[in-house]
């Protein structure tokens, strides 16, 4: 059977029957087809048809579809199954790691590396000098090949049993996998176990006791006052260098499995500081390479000698499921040279679907081992080696089928679980985005999947209503066509020239959701993803707090993005408002006091906004802050309101210290009116003592004053009231208007 492409006996369970749109050329043989893009598609005309998915329609699938195709709606139950299955996912496992290939080490090859490797510390004792001497030579050279044999080795058991682990996840969310994959299964775990007895033979147990007992180590006496070490300068920087030669070589001693007499090079660290001068080098090496014996002697006085053994059950580090890793990344590479060596030399039994392997190890290993705390390995103590009870493994409460991020009906849906958010973590390639949700208890919401993953984990119940690519194409499509380079009067300007003008049409556009929209696309403009982000735009404006959209940090403390970074520009002005018009008091000119309107509760981002930190505040874009855009949970939130009447808020000069979440036409309209209307109260035109503009600047004030507007502008009466009585004082001041 081949396991890299989607075959017919692939047991596709609860998801059989389900619908699915394919391309196809004319022929009720022709090959069907994920998109009318695939490369493999030698027709010109192909027409979209809707299939029920069973052994008949894989069978018919394109040879490249079946492998990489992206089978099923994005999201969709049907769509993560065959993520899962294909391209570099189950299938691609299966087929990993279950035999020996071309480059695999032989026995033969172990057994030759392993007799150089134990003459090692002999060889290399000698330091640094010696190694250089030997580099010239055949000698050296064998050397160095034994040593790439042992990386190679290890290197393979990681990944081997890395993949093997990846294939238990992916099994245990489709359990109907299972007996299907029984026999590939057996093989990738037995050729696990070959390669870890061979790695077993490239580590010695001295070397990686030795170094369990440096890592427990104090710090020594370091002779700060040898005459030796004169030529370093003051007793104070030889106290320095000494220090970071200890902290140098334990480190290194107790992360390695090589013995410590391979990090005697580490001496010549301490004469880095002499530069080109010659005089008295040769004795400091000297007598840091003693140093380092005295250490190493130290530490092998200390070890325990009465061979006693302890058992532990070790848990290994579990990936992150929601970082996307490349094929060739394992998650047992967080772990040290060390450990590693720990687990080959000391491994009896192994659980690879839990992740978890039993030790047998010496006293001071296993003190190490129980007592280090980090993101290696995590030790527990056990009484013997009877198997222990495994635990359950992390499944969803039942198995991943429709009805959970499928476009069913929502009267079908089924409640959706951390299960199923698991799976579509491990499944996806895309699995981080904004959802739609519904509970009972806080009824729609949009939240991106990390909070919903939280939310689930805490008891919530709810459904997925809609992702992103639920959203009917029609709306989206329009609003892309209205913000292509072609529908811009602007020709092929990405950033808009900004206009100072208020009476000019554009004042203000620059902050409008349009223009996020149009930036929006410009700056995916050539790329897959636009109408992607677009409608990923569309679901973030439904979430009330832009903080929210944080997506929090993964395993190994790397940022979670739930969009393209492109997407804040959609959702955030970097540009400020010019608040003149609503402030009040002395100023050149001074502000005209208008009410805020609907700008009161426009929301501003800000590392800072009232002044309670030390340094100026600044923007989600701002190159002062640290690289990271977009909003982050740590940020402050404020309304145009709370900003105006904060006199402790200090913004950067080079971003103004903060970006608003871009506004509504509604939100533009009044802006742009404040802006004319502030214009017209300090600034009167000279139009206005020439008859012909009477009638013009008329018109002006009867726009200012629609009736209409203003009950859309202000949400109490009293500060249309305001508005109105300034609009009729400059009425009053017109030439040929009655005194009032």
């Amino acid at each position: 059977m081949t396991y890299r492409v989607l075959t017919p006996e692939v047991p596709l369970g609860p998801f059989e029957g389900s619908r699915m749109t394919v391309w196809s050329a004319r022929g009720k043989l022709a090959k069907l087809h994920a998109s009318a893009s695939c490369s493999s598609i030698r027709s010109a005309a192909v027409t979209p048809g809707e299939v029920a998915l069973d052994a008949a329609v894989v069978g018919r699938m394109c040879p490249r579809c079946a492998e990489f195709g992206h089978w099923g709606r994005p999201g969709s139950g049907v769509g993560v199954f065959l993520q899962a299955l294909t391209g570099l996912g189950l299938l691609h496992e299966l087929d990993s790691y279950g035999e020996a290939d071309e480059d695999a080490c032989s026995d033969e090859d172990v057994d030759r590396a392993v007799m150089l490797l134990s003459r090692m510390p002999s060889t290399s004792s000698g330091g640094a000098e010696n190694e250089e001497d030997e580099e010239d030579g055949e000698a050296w050279e064998v050397l160095r090949e034994a040593r790439e044999v042992r990386e190679r080795v290890l290197g393979e058991w990681r990944r081997a049993a890395s993949s093997l682990y990846r294939a238990h996840e992916v099994l245990g969310l489709f359990p109907w996998l299972k007996p299907w994959a029984q026999t590939p299964m057996r093989l990738k775990a037995e050729r696990v176990s070959v390669l870890r007895v061979q790695a077993s033979w490239l580590v010695t147990s001295d070397a990686l006791v030795l170094a369990a007992a440096v890592s427990a180590m104090g710090d020594p006496v370091l002779p700060d006052d040898d005459p030796v070490f004169a030529p370093l300068g003051t007793p104070a920087e030889v106290a320095r260098q000494l220090t970071s030669l200890w902290r140098r070589w334990r480190q290194k001693v107790a992360d390695a499995w090589d013995h410590p007499d391979e990090q005697a090079y580490l001496a010549h660290h301490v004469t880095d500081s002499m530069g080109a001068r010659r005089k008295g080098r040769d004795e400091i090496l000297a007598r840091a390479r003693l140093l380092l014996a005295q250490w190493q002697d130290e530490a092998g006085k200390a070890l325990a000698t009465d061979g006693t053994e302890r058992v532990l059950t070790a848990r290994l580090p579990r990936p992150d499921a929601a970082v996307q890793r490349a094929y060739d990344d394992s998650p047992l590479d967080r772990l040290s040279p060390w450990e590693l060596g720990v687990l080959a030399l000391w491994g009896v039994e192994a659980d690879w679907e839990q992740f978890t392997m039993v030790l047998e190890v010496p006293e001071p290993v296993a003190a190490r081992l129980l007592s280090q705390d980090g993101p290696g390995l995590s030790c527990v103590a056990r009484n013997t080696l009877a198997p222990a009870v495994p635990e359950p493994a992390p499944e969803t409460e039942e198995p991943l089928g429709p009805g959970v991020f499928d476009d069913t009906p929502v009267s079908a849906r089924r409640p959706v679980t951390a299960g199923h958010l698991r799976a579509l973590r491990l499944a996806s390639r895309e699995a981080d985005q904004l959802y739609l949700v519904f509970s009972v208890t806080a009824g729609p919401e949009v939240i991106s999947l990390t909070a919903l993953e939280q939310r689930c984990t805490a008891g919530w119940e709810g459904i997925i209503v809609a992702g992103a690519d639920d959203l009917p194409g029609g709306l989206v499509d329009a609003r892309q066509a209205a913000a292509s380079p072609a529908g811009t009067p602007h020709g092929e300007r990405v950033w808009l020239p900004e206009v100072h003008d208020p009476h000019d049409p554009d004042f203000g556009r620059q902050l409008s959701t349009a223009e996020g929209e149009r930036l929006l696309v410009r700056f995916c403009e050539g790329r897959r993803d636009a109408d992607s982000a677009l409608r990923t735009m569309a679901l973030a404006r439904g979430v009330p707090d832009l903080r929210e959209l944080d997506g929090g940090y993964d395993g190994d403390g790397h940022h979670r993005h739930p969009f393209p970074a492109e997407v804040w520009h959609g959702l955030l002005a970097m540009e400020q408002l010019d608040l003149k018009p609503f402030k009040t008091g002395p100023g050149r000119p001074p502000g005209s006091g208008l009410p805020l309107g609907v700008l009161a509760q426009v929301q501003a981002y800000t590392t800072d906004a009232t002044g309670q930190y030390q340094g100026r505040a600044h923007s989600p874009e701002c190159p002062h802050r640290r690289p990271q855009s977009g909003v982050d949970r740590d940020d402050d939130m404020a309304t145009v309101e709370e900003l105006l009447s904060n006199t402790d808020f200090d913004p950067c000069g080079k971003c103004g210290g903060y970006a608003v979440r871009r506004l509504t036409d509604t939100q533009v309209a009044y802006y742009r009116a404040a802006h004319r209307l502030h214009d017209l109260l300090h600034d009167p035109p000279v139009i206005w003592h020439h008859p012909a503009g009477t009638e013009s600047m008329r018109w002006v004030l009867d726009e200012l004053d629609d009736q209409q507007s203003a009950q859309a502008w202000f949400p109490t009466g009293t500060q249309a009231r305001r508005w109105r009585r300034l609009v009729h004082r400059l009425r009053r001041e017109l030439p040929g208007s009655p005194s009032l």
